[in-house]
């Protein structure tokens, strides 16, 4: 029923078209869609970041804590979750852990605010707006220091978002390279390929982004390893999505999982606390999230890494490995996938001769025969009489005929002469 419905539909395209342009129309219909999609998805997660329950540290008395909690908090939104801790060690020891961003001092004089830009720039820069009433709170102006500050070539903190942004990018990209330019390739060379691209291109990156470029100051084997587990993840999710609905339409899944939802929901431009609730959490779990706290807790925090990031990203790429391979192997076998789109071939046409048997005529492909000149016949007076064809004139008839002719014409001009 669905399927004749979806006949008679392709049958009355709208507008008149023909029935070989449907690939263009829905093509330009999903990418319409697509659109403004990608693009409010990153407006809506980075666009106004707005704190919600962001933690932070309070040393000192419990009325500095509560009235510090108040100030912040004077819009009644729950933007930041005060906790208290007896001593400053305490409360830097949460900091470098990520457990808070912040830590306000209050027994000392000037009162003091640890920040950890590393953690999140975002929040940095939300306490400074605060300034001014947190100064008033305590009763003196305020003394920021950063705690884990970032890269001088990366004040804003985004290149450990670019890398993990350009790891998976590259890496369904790649995917689709291989898979549209290496057709005839078994099972486990597309695993072995993917591998070694994956390693490949993700040491490049950590090569020049880190040692050549001096952008960040990147520990090289972690980082390296980080980043082609996380372009072998994306390569193997377009693998699947491949063998399962086609390679016409894999991109488009792939790409919605990975640009569209877990770029923006990374925590990399932006800290997590301060993303929505929905890209809060889908960051946690996606790939493009546990890359960037992974690096993040390599390259800034090497003494506080969470075991949190390396699960999901092992979650990842084991299931999108099992489930490409089981897809893969009850359709196509360990051998090579089908070529969906091959490369036609070109009929061989005869031509007729007027010396023999038709001669075929070759291809664009193929090298052309050398031309061979046909015999010449012997003259008429060679041949005995009454064998062979008789000989045509150019008009086509025969030389008898145009004897006949000229006689019957002479014997009538002479006729006239007479007369």
């Amino acid at each position: 029923m669905i399927g004749t419905r979806i006949s008679r539909w392709t049958r009355r395209i709208p507008w008149g078209l023909p029935r070989t342009h449907l690939p263009a129309l829905v093509v330009a219909l999903i990418v319409t869609i697509i659109g403004p999609v990608f693009v409010a998805s990153y407006s809506l997660a980075m666009g106004d970041p707005s704190p919600r329950n962001v933690p932070i540290g309070v040393v000192g008395s419990s009325m500095d804590a509560t009235a510090i909690s108040h100030t912040l908090d004077d819009t009644g939104s729950e933007l930041f979750e005060v906790g208290e801790y007896p001593s400053l060690p305490a409360a830097q020891k949460a900091l470098e852990r990520q457990q808070i961003y912040a830590i306000i001092d209050s027994s000392v004089t000037p009162a003091t605010v640890w920040i950890s830009t590393a953690s999140g720039a975002s929040v940095g820069q939300l306490l400074t707006q605060h300034r001014q009433a947190l100064s008033a709170v305590v009763g003196t102006d305020l003394k920021f220091v950063d705690a884990h500050p970032l890269a001088p070539h990366d004040p804003n903190g985004l290149v450990l978002f670019y890398l993990a942004l350009g790891g998976t990018i590259l890496g369904f990209v790649g995917a689709i390279q291989t898979r549209v330019n290496a057709k005839d390739m078994s099972l486990v060379a597309d695993f072995g390929w993917d591998i070694a691209r994956s390693l490949g291109v993700a040491l490049t990156m950590t090569l020049v982004i880190g040692p050549v470029l001096g952008l960040e100051a990147l520990p090289v084997l972690p980082v390296w390893l980080i980043l082609a587990v996380t372009m072998f993840i994306a390569g193997s999710v377009y693998s699947f999505w491949r063998v399962t609905i086609g390679g016409k339409w894999a991109l488009l899944p792939t790409w919605i999982t990975f640009v569209i939802i877990a770029n923006p929901s990374s925590g990399g431009a932006v800290a997590p606390e301060l993303l929505p609730a929905f890209y809060e959490f889908m960051g946690r779990w996606l790939p493009t999230g546990a890359t960037v706290r992974a690096m993040r807790d390599v390259t800034y925090f090497p003494d506080a890494v969470h075991a949190e990031p390396f699960v999901v990203l092992g979650i990842w790429a084991v299931a999108s490995s099992i489930l490409f391979a089981v897809a893969r192997l009850r359709r196509y076998g360990w051998g090579s996938v089908p070529d969906e789109f091959p490369t036609p071939r070109v009929a061989t046409a005869a031509v007729p001769s007027s010396t023999g048997p038709a001669s075929p005529v070759p291809t664009a492909s193929e090298p052309t025969p050398p031309v061979t000149p046909s015999p010449v016949p012997a003259p008429a007076s060679s041949l005995p009489a009454g064998s062979g064809p008789s000989p045509v004139a150019l008009d086509g008839t025969p030389p008898d005929q145009h004897h006949d002719d000229q006689d019957e014409h002479d014997r009538g001009g002479r006729g006239v002469e007479g007369k």
